[in-house]
């Protein structure tokens, strides 16, 4: 069956790209890669933390419509009032690392509003 080397997600025959970070599937991974993965398969690493649990669910939803599983840890204010609870924070599997913060940065670039050329509005996304 193929699989990813990049984010380890499997494949049906016939299916050469990932279509998730687009790399060229394998047919195995080498013996160490598959060593380390059982290793660190289920460490949970620190994405970001958010003052209020909508921006962290904001989030969490984007990782989980691209196959990221991911947890939210510790507790907000309901309204996210200065001086509430501690930030919450979103974790997921190390081997998600990489992927999930490119997802995050430009999920991120991607709310900038820039005027566009001849003052009219940026197109809205």
């Amino acid at each position: 069956m193929p699989i990813c080397p990049r984010c380890l997600t499997e494949y049906v025959a016939g299916v050469s790209r990932c279509r998730d970070c687009e790399a060229e599937l394998v047919d195995s991974l080498p013996q160490s890669q598959r060593e380390a993965e059982t290793d660190d398969q289920f460490e949970l690493v620190e994405l970001a933390s958010f003052g209020t649990v909508s921006e962290a669910e904001m989030i969490q939803e984007l990782l989980s419509n691209n196959n990221i599983e991911t947890v939210l840890r510790g507790e907000s204010d309901p309204i996210g009032a200065p001086g509430g609870a501690e930030p919450i924070a979103l974790l997921l599997e190390r081997r998600n690392l990489d992927t999930a913060r490119e997802l995050y940065e430009a999920y991120y670039a991607g709310e900038v509003d820039e005027a566009a050329p001849d003052g009219q509005e940026p197109d809205s996304r």
